[in-house]
């Protein structure tokens, strides 16, 4: 610290996340803007397989550290089951291996068998012992007894299979959330503890002077390692940066929905600061958890082009999308970049793709294999347009808008309804916009809504893969229309990473300035965004 009392250069900042780090571009820019603003960033997350690394991250230092698996704890489910079938074996194999054990049984009994015959005849063999009579019904009793447990372990097995959100796990979840309150996520979904276990000792080896927590998985991880900076007399202010709004995300069932609201609402007032992706998401934050101060907002935009980034190319030896494709310049192409799931809505493209026969659809995602990106290539089979669909894995996030730049049209065919999706301003919708790509965009509230009012793209309803492919013909009749807004100077300089990033900066020195005023206040918010505010109505209070 300076006789100021402001931080100096070289403060070491730890920030947690719950992934690989690759293809999280919030995260990555996050830190080698924060190592370019003079800050010492190391940022931790999960290592995909066994094997711990290390690596340079654009000035900052990466480690991947290995989360092994946790014990757990037993469902309400599996502990009944156990009641219900007391002589199961402990495992379904262990059962079918001691059921082999009747093949003795019942070669033993030919045995005794051919013993019995040996001396009716006269011929010796063992002396004394039970007879036969009774070495047949006691290895009948045997068998039945194996065949019943084997019966028993195969009943558990099928009583044990998790039913997401069946009766017993919604009252498991009632029932901990009545008993524990928020900390009922350490009987419903422990997973913060195995990150714990992983991520401590290296967070405490690191001694940070400031924690920065990425996403609600890792916010436990990011207070629990500031509590113990704190008994060993270091106070470690705790950003906590909520990619989105928790309670909005799609359940994967009741009881991990109870967990993650209650993991972080637990620990967000232990946070010194908030930020957030969205005005709106902000708002809620501030609704669901009581926030005495409003989140700052750190838009997810991309950076301006890198010069030195110039010879980039793929590992194919490509610089652009279209060539990516083996396009030419006037075959219409629409892109996508992003997550492949059902809920992204890629399906919608690939259909619209038979309403247009000569439009082509690029998708760059995180994955170009599995159960949905095979659907597509299956449904781009039965509409005859397999040629016109292109695949490619994620590039790096400071070349991706101008690898975007040589298509036609962004598409963001996103499923309405998830609260997320209706505030969320999401990377990609920036993305396309500094790549110079007119959007056509689902109905979603916010972003729709900033399509018409800065007339950059079309809107269509959710599902209707006709109202897309008409969307995008408009885009393709009159394309100069939608871009020349992107044309007028200074429209796209407030929604650069690099004006996002100075905001952390301006947070990370005013918590390690130390004392109560060190808070981020709500007018910060306000303060900060009045730039955006002259551009996007977002800014304004939407309802969702």
């Amino acid at each position: 610290m300076t006789d100021e009392g402001r931080p100096t250069a070289g403060c070491r900042v730890v920030m947690l996340v719950d992934n690989g780090i690759d293809g999280d571009s919030r995260v990555q820019k996050a830190a080698a803007s924060m190592a370019g603003h003079g800050w010492d960033v190391h940022l931790i997350g999960l290592a995909p397989g066994n094997k711990t690394s290390r690596f340079e991250l654009g000035g900052a230092t990466a480690y991947r550290r290995v989360v092994k698996n946790w014990p757990g704890l037993r469902p309400l489910r599996q502990r009944l089951a156990g009641l219900r079938f007391p002589f199961s074996y402990a495992s379904l194999a262990k059962a079918e291996l001691e059921w082999e054990r009747r093949r003795v049984i019942r070669t033993e009994l030919a045995q005794r068998r051919l013993h019995a015959e040996l001396r009716a005849e006269g011929r010796g063999g063992l002396r004394g012992g039970l007879p036969f009579l009774a070495h047949r019904a006691r290895a009948k009793a045997r068998v039945r007894w194996l065949r019943f447990r084997l019966e028993q372990t195969r009943g558990m097995a099928e009583a044990q299979k998790a039913r997401p959100d069946g009766r017993l796990e919604r009252f498991e979840a009632a029932y901990w959330k009545l008993m524990l309150g928020d900390r009922s996520w350490r009987k419903l979904d422990p997973w913060s503890l195995r990150f714990d276990l992983a991520f401590a000792p290296l967070i405490d080896q690191l001694k940070p002077d400031l924690i920065h927590v990425h996403d609600y998985r890792m916010i436990g991880v990011g207070v629990r390692a500031a509590a113990r900076a704190r008994v060993k007399g270091r106070k470690v202010p705790v950003v906590y940066d909520a990619h989105e709004f928790l309670p909005g995300v799609k359940p994967r069932n009741r009881k991990w929905q109870v967990a993650q609201i209650g993991h972080e609402r637990e620990y967000i007032s232990y946070a010194d600061a908030v930020v957030t992706v969205s005005p709106r998401i902000a708002e809620l934050l501030v609704e669901s958890h009581g926030l005495a101060e409003l989140p700052a907002v750190v838009l997810n935009s991309p950076p301006r082009p890198d010069p030195t980034r110039g010879d980039w190319a793929t590992p194919e030896g490509f610089r652009d999308v279209r060539a990516a494709c083996g396009l030419d310049a006037e075959t219409p192409l629409m892109v996508y970049c992003g997550g492949a799931s059902p809920q992204r809505g890629l399906h919608l493209m690939v259909e619209a793709l038979g309403l247009e026969p000569e439009l082509h659809a690029a998708f760059v995602v995180n994955l170009t294999t599995g159960p949905y990106v095979e659907s597509l290539l299956e449904q781009a089979e039965r509409l005859g347009a397999a040629d016109r669909v292109h695949l490619m894995p994620y590039v790096p996030y400071d070349v991706l808008t101008t690898f975007l730049a040589t298509a036609d049209v962004g598409v963001h065919p996103l499923e309405t309804g998830l609260v997320n999706h209706e505030v969320g301003l999401n990377t990609k919708f920036f993305e396309f916009m500094h790549a110079g790509l007119p959007i056509v965009i689902s109905d979603v509230k916010v972003m729709s809504e900033e399509v018409r009012r800065l007339g950059i793209g079309e809107v269509f309803r959710y599902g209707d893969a006709e109202g897309l492919a008409r969307g995008v013909r408009a885009v393709l009749d009159d394309r100069p229309g939608y871009t020349k807004r992107y044309a007028e100077p200074g429209f796209l300089d407030e929604f650069t990473w690099e004006v996002q990033a100075a905001r952390y900066d301006e947070i990370y020195r005013r918590l390690l300035a130390g004392g109560p005023e060190s808070r981020v206040p709500a007018t910060r918010a306000d303060q900060s965004g009045a730039n955006q505010a002259n551009q996007l109505s977002i800014l304004t209070r939407t309802e969702v």
